[in-house]
């Protein structure tokens, strides 16, 4: 199947309850440092960040000869910020920056980069109004031939049983939100684990890469993933995302986990996905172990 064609989406829109919803896709769009200071006071660890040239770099992909290449590798696809402000000028309450892949037009993925409320703003239900933005704005980005397939939505998690106990600590506190309450929300949510050995690379040259963190899905139907298909969407991911364009054969991280998923798919392996029991099981023994006098 050939993958649908990309329409643009960037607009304004009041929500008519004093909310407004900015969605855009260019680099030189003045939102995007609006975007970026929230974000910015919003995350704190530095090896899981974008800078603002970072986010610059990920636009600029939407167009132009860096999106006839890729799209022709991977597919349609389009970055996306989107924002929920008080009033149009007003505060931002919540934001997110992602991905929408169409794939081949059977199997669209959605990678989430990032994804806040504002924290005077939390338990009012934006988290849950940013989450419908990102579905209802990544299918409405392609022309589909019928209805819209229900894409997978990749996250990454912060994974509380291998960050160290300062990064543990300095995020929690940062954030007003214990690193197991957040797990917590993305479990309500119907959020699993992808039972695969996930490593991030770096964001950029001046980054790490980051093992601290848990591959989630939401929308997966059954307990596993077919490795071809997660291999689909971590191809896409890695070289467009993660690595803005750059040879995957020149990011041995990247490379290294497709080639296992690419080993996984030609045996015919699935990918199970796991609930978050073992996780806030080990947590806490962790936490236990910590605390423990010396």
């Amino acid at each position: 199947m050939t993958a649908p064609a990309l329409l643009r989406r960037d607009r304004t829109e009041d929500l008519s309850d004093g909310v407004v919803l900015h969605v855009f896709a260019r680099s030189d769009d003045p939102r995007l440092t609006r975007f970026f200071a929230a974000y910015d006071a919003a995350f704190i660890l530095e090896d899981e960040k974008e800078d603002l040239n970072g986010f610059k770099a990920c636009l600029d992909l939407n167009e132009g000869g860096a999106y006839e290449r890729l799209s022709k590798l991977y597919g349609a696809y389009r970055e996306i910020v989107l924002m929920l402000t008080e009033g149009a000028e007003g505060r931002v309450l919540g934001a997110a920056s992602f991905i929408a892949y169409a794939g081949d037009g059977t199997d669209p993925t959605i990678s989430l980069s990032y994804i806040f409320v504002d924290g005077a703003e939390r338990r009012r239900g934006y988290f849950a109004r940013v989450m419908a933005c990102i579905r209802s704005e990544a299918s409405a980005s392609f022309a589909w031939p019928g209805a819209a397939p229900e894409p997978l939505i990749f996250i990454e998690m912060n994974d509380p049983v291998n960050m160290s106990a300062e990064d543990y600590a300095i995020d929690s506190a940062h954030a007003g939100l214990d690193q197991v309450d957040r797990l917590k929300i993305w479990e309500r949510r119907g959020a699993r684990i992808v039972d695969f050995p996930y490593r991030q690379p770096p964001l950029s040259v001046q980054q790490t890469a980051d093992s601290d963190l848990l591959l989630g899905v939401l929308g997966a139907q059954g307990d596993s993933l077919g490795a071809c298909q997660l291999a689909a969407h971590m191809r896409r991911f890695f070289a467009v995302t993660v690595l803005k364009g750059a040879d995957l054969a020149q990011a041995p991280i990247a490379a290294d986990q497709l080639a296992r998923l690419d080993t996984a798919c030609q045996q015919g392996e699935r990918i199970s996905l796991k609930g978050f029991d073992r996780v806030f099981v080990e947590a806490a023994r962790v936490l236990q172990d910590r605390r423990a006098p010396a």
